[in-house]
């Protein structure tokens, strides 16, 4: 079974207003809190839960734009001091806060016929520790240096890798940072040291896994096609499959919450699972589509997108709907700021109110373009035309 996941200033006058404008844009940029800043994985912290501490208002505009000359396959992420993103024909760029190029690898292979190929990276890439994670389809991982673009380390899976890498928050002090990537094809996670990328551990293989694995709380989940949640802890010891059965493969990130993990499944449902009891607490059936977004998990409610057209809010204890959006076409992944929630619909971004779906702002990105990002306070997004975009707090 195939599953598929996937300004310019007018003059030099500045008014006292136009200042104070400016004051605050700098300040949500550089001077905010680590949370408002970085944006590790695709959607996130390591656990996938898609929320920032960030206050985007009722409006957004544009902060700038760059322009990556190729497609752009996926969300970019952040190390909060730079934009990570990878482009057609191999290539991952790193800008800055402001859509400065700083670097950019190109990566290729030669084929049987002795011609250059370019690589392709359809994960997500991740970043932690000055190291930048980017897992090609043809199984390879590159680790690379966050400032400079240097490879530091490569690691063959022997698979094919189109879930995002993800890493280990530490235990103990004295434990290094590990870096865990999945070979989609065999449903193995590989753990790696994030410094050196030795080996660590290696999972039982599963079956096919096109997601991403949560991390938080020394514990791992992911979904296959299997019809199946798989737990393991971070030690590499496996605890538990949690099996739903039916038509209920998982093909997107698992986001996680203390003992309890979060994802779509093909038959169109969100469930909730308890990780350390080994069972399902609920499902949400409002869509007869496959869900394969990963969903973001708010203090009280669960927000995810389905291939039916609709963005779903549901309460977290039970399920039970809340509210839903029509968005008109392919939803993505929904991210959460504060009181926001911000989603791709076929190239438009979206901005609703996050107590009852209410649409504030819309604009056309692309054709297509990736779920967004929360970095430095802002909203960015990758797009097929080739370019990434950034866009801001509009103030009054």
């Amino acid at each position: 079974m195939i599953l598929f996941a996937t300004e310019e200033r007018n003059g030099r006058k500045e008014t006292k207003k136009d200042a104070w404008k400016f004051f605050f844009v700098v300040f949500a940029l550089f001077c905010g809190p680590p949370s408002e800043g970085a944006w590790p994985t695709y959607h996130g912290g390591a656990d996938l839960k898609g929320v920032a501490d960030v206050a985007l208002g009722d409006t957004l505009e544009l902060a700038w734009r760059y322009d990556a000359y190729g497609e752009v396959y996926s969300t970019p992420v952040s190390d909060g001091e730079r934009i990570f993103v990878s482009a057609k024909k191999g290539r991952v760029v790193a800008l800055d806060l402001t859509g400065k190029k700083v670097w950019e690898r190109s990566f290729a292979r030669t084929n049987d016929a002795g011609q250059a190929m370019a690589l392709r990276f359809e994960a997500p890439l991740a970043c932690t520790d000055g190291l930048v994670f980017a897992g090609s389809t043809r199984g390879t991982l590159f680790a690379l240096d966050a400032g400079t673009g240097e490879t530091r380390w490569t690691y063959e899976t022997d698979g094919i890798i189109v879930g995002s890498p993800n890493f280990i928050q530490p235990l103990e002090p004295q434990e290094a940072r590990r870096v865990v990537v999945m070979d989609q094809s065999e449903g193995m996670l590989h753990c790696l040291e994030a410094a050196t990328g030795r080996v660590v551990w290696k999972s039982m293989a599963a079956e096919r896994c096109d997601g991403t694995p949560g991390v938080a709380n020394g514990r791992i989940a992911y979904g296959s096609c299997l019809a199946a949640l798989h737990v393991y802890a971070t030690d590499g010891t496996h605890l538990r499959d949690i099996e739903i059965g039916g038509d209920a493969q998982i093909a997107g990130g698992v986001a996680i919450e203390g003992r309890l993990a979060y994802a779509g499944l093909r038959d169109g449902a969100l469930a909730c699972f308890d990780i350390e009891a080994g069972e399902v607490l609920w499902s949400s059936e409002e869509s007869d589509e496959q869900t394969f977004s990963t969903p973001a998990v708010t203090e009280v409610l669960v927000v995810y997108a389905s291939d039916d057209g609709f963005v779903y809010a549901v309460d977290k204890k039970e399920g039970k709907p809340v509210w839903k959006f029509n968005a008109g076409g392919l939803p993505y992944s929904p991210v959460v700021a504060k009181d926001r929630v911000v989603v791709t619909v076929d190239g438009v971004l979206y901005l609703l109110k996050l107590s009852d779906g209410t649409k504030l702002w819309s604009k056309e990105v692309s054709d297509d373009a990736t779920s967004a990002a929360i970095i430095g306070g802002m909203v960015v997004v990758g797009a097929d035309d080739g370019t990434v975009t950034s866009w801001r707090v509009s103030f009054p």
